[in-house]
């Protein structure tokens, strides 16, 4: 074969490895990449033979009013308590918006990276408990994952979808947890009890990913937050869990006083003006 005629196949064999390598970019941004450096792995703590499913920048307290049904799943206790609380005085002049998103499912201890382009240059970092985050309504698919593009950290950049979502309505969810594990937990420490009270929630199919969004703090009234992404519902994502915990008297233990829970929605559905998922 002539030189001349083996130069288009060498031109070829560069464009193909050239693709490749962008497409391993891609992928990896769409993950672990985004959420860096995360000491945290998915958790699915022990829970009852219940299939179960269950962190805050705007809070609603709202009174439970409705009694535990231990035979449905929390993600469908919580339904129905968020939308008692939607149905009282208290939540007519709440503000919820499609518009502004909050970072999810990552650590305390790790951020979440804003991009040039989807899978390029870093050139913001956002906490894990940002929020207040505006989409400008554009989008784009990298190898399956949807990035959004946003005003954020100061920047117009880019972020994976799996880490930013709509949170709504915020309400007392102690009863349901109560419920769902069987006691008020207590554990030798803040993390311990977070992990507790998050499997009791967690959904197996789909795995929910389980993170300590909130770092725990100790006093008087101990808390840490902890994010649970994946639900087994085509509304709910998941849930903010903002926990509360009374030490002993000895600083040996603690035992859950109260849990806040945050409802996260699917960014294309949306949040009603109630705070629902649509």
């Amino acid at each position: 074969m002539e030189p001349k005629d083996r130069l288009p196949i060498g031109v070829s064999l560069l464009a193909l490895a050239v693709a490749i390598a962008a497409l391993v970019v891609a992928v990896s941004d769409s993950d672990s990449d985004d959420a860096v450096d995360e000491p945290e792995t998915s958790v699915t703590a022990s829970a009852p033979a219940t299939t179960q499913a269950f962190q805050t920048t705007t809070t609603v307290h709202t009174v439970q009013t409705l009694a535990p049904a231990p035979a449905t799943t929390a993600a469908t206790q919580l339904i129905v308590t968020a939308t008692t609380a939607a149905e009282s005085d208290e939540m007519a002049d709440s503000e919820f918006s499609d518009n502004l998103l909050a970072v999810v499912g990552i650590g305390h201890d790790s951020t979440l990276n804003v991009r040039e382009t989807p899978g390029g240059q870093i050139v913001g970092k956002l906490d894990s408990d940002a929020a207040g985050i505006v989409p400008t309504g554009t989008t784009r698919e990298v190898t399956g994952a949807i990035w959004y593009e946003v005003h954020a950290a100061g920047v117009v950049g880019w972020v994976s979808g799996e880490y930013v979502t709509p949170l709504g309505v915020t309400i007392d969810a102690t009863t349901q947890i109560v419920a769902l594990l069987g006691e008020t937990p207590s554990a030798d420490n803040m993390t311990a009890l977070g992990r507790i009270v998050a499997g009791a929630v967690a959904s197996e199919e789909p795995e929910s990913r389980v993170r300590i969004s909130g770092a725990p703090t100790v006093g008087d009234v101990s808390e840490i937050t902890m994010d649970v992404v994946g639900q087994p519902d085509d509304s709910i994502r998941g849930f903010r869990l903002h926990l509360f915990a009374t030490p002993s008297d000895g600083g040996g233990s603690f035992t859950l006083r109260n849990v806040e829970s945050t409802v996260m929605c699917y960014t294309e559905r949306g949040v009603s003006a109630e705070g629902l998922c649509n």
